[in-house]
């Protein structure tokens, strides 16, 4: 179940970090591609760390 929890960490810490330097994203003051789809990685690993049993709910 760690894997679950790092990978959610991972994604909001790439995605947080994306959104403070990115030169577009603040020049725009919108999300740019990478951002979206940044948020979309931390989206999805979000719903898997909510999912009950986590990655592996159906496999046994």
């Amino acid at each position: 179940m760690s894997s679950v929890n790092d990978a959610l960490e991972n994604a909001r810490l790439t995605y947080a970090q994306h959104m403070r330097t990115c030169r577009q994203c603040h020049a725009d003051g919108a999300a740019c591609a990478v951002a979206k789809h940044l948020l979309r990685i931390y989206n999805n690993a979000r719903r898997e760390h909510l999912r009950p049993g986590g990655r592996h709910a159906g496999s046994d």
